[in-house]
């Protein structure tokens, strides 16, 4: 089982996050390369809405692989191409997530690999 930590010794989250997750010794450990809105037959969505979209169900996707579930995410680093899409985003991590919270980190950049992405993920989970 996993610990999550919102110590009232620091600021509360801003988002739906912890500050800290804490992870047992001899879990599993899944690390997934940046996941972007890509759809499993290699086609980047077009709009950005529909690419946020994409990423997020491509993280669920991948823990559902690793037979994990939301709840076994640790840590979470979404890098955005511009701060008009948090809401969108949240709003799709909700949905591919189910509510499921971990410790995250947002960092908006002014391109990704391919200049037309908007969003890439990087997961870190852990089943015990």
């Amino acid at each position: 089982m996993l610990k999550k930590y919102n110590p009232d010794t620091v600021y509360a989250p801003v988002a739906a996050y912890y500050q800290a997750v804490e992870v047992p010794a001899g879990a599993r450990w899944l690390v997934s390369a940046g996941q972007v809105g890509i759809t499993p037959d290699g086609t980047l969505v077009e709009d950005a809405d529909g690419q946020i979209a994409q990423a997020w169900r491509n993280v669920a996707a991948i823990i559902a692989a690793a037979d994990m579930t939301p709840d076994d995410l640790v840590k979470l680093t979404i890098y955005m191409v511009g701060a008009e899409h948090i809401v969108a985003s949240r709003g799709h991590r909700e949905s591919a997530l189910g509510g499921a919270m971990c410790a995250a980190t947002l960092i908006l950049v002014a391109g990704l690999a391919d200049p037309a992405m908007i969003i890439e993920i990087d997961v870190v989970a852990a089943k015990a």
